[in-house]
């Protein structure tokens, strides 16, 4: 994945395109964004390179509203150009699941499995 973003050159962006973890928001639609409210202005960037089903094996999508996810997230970006970034790790907050590896190294991250139910397994048989 790849972040087109242009921070703001100032004291509060300082390094931190430089540092791992960083805080954001991601929001996805049509449009992956991702939102950096610690930098001020706050600032927003688009995702480019990425795979809507591959993140959703990853990130679960929720029902309703403008966007499939709106979550708190922590990325971490390897600079490529002057405005854009390649993603290094980000992982998405779930109050039910924690932390969820999307991409992890570079890569997409192994998928998780979100729920623990025999039901929902293609391979379940049910007893009688």
């Amino acid at each position: 994945m790849i972040l087109e973003i242009n921070f703001p050159d100032n004291l509060i962006t300082g390094l931190l395109p430089e540092q791992k973890n960083i805080p954001c928001i991601i929001k996805v639609a049509d449009k992956f964004e991702v939102i950096f409210s610690t930098v001020v202005p706050c600032t927003a960037g688009i995702m480019h390179e990425w795979d809507r089903q591959r993140l959703e094996e990853r990130a679960i999508a929720k029902a309703g509203g403008a966007y499939t996810h709106n979550e708190p997230a922590l990325i971490t970006l390897n600079k490529k150009t002057k405005d854009s970034y390649e993603v290094v790790d980000l992982y998405v907050f779930y109050n039910d699941f924690g932390w969820c590896p999307v991409i992890k190294d570079g890569e997409y991250a192994i998928p998780n499995q979100f729920w623990d139910s025999d039901e929902e397994d293609p391979d379940y048989i049910p007893k009688n």
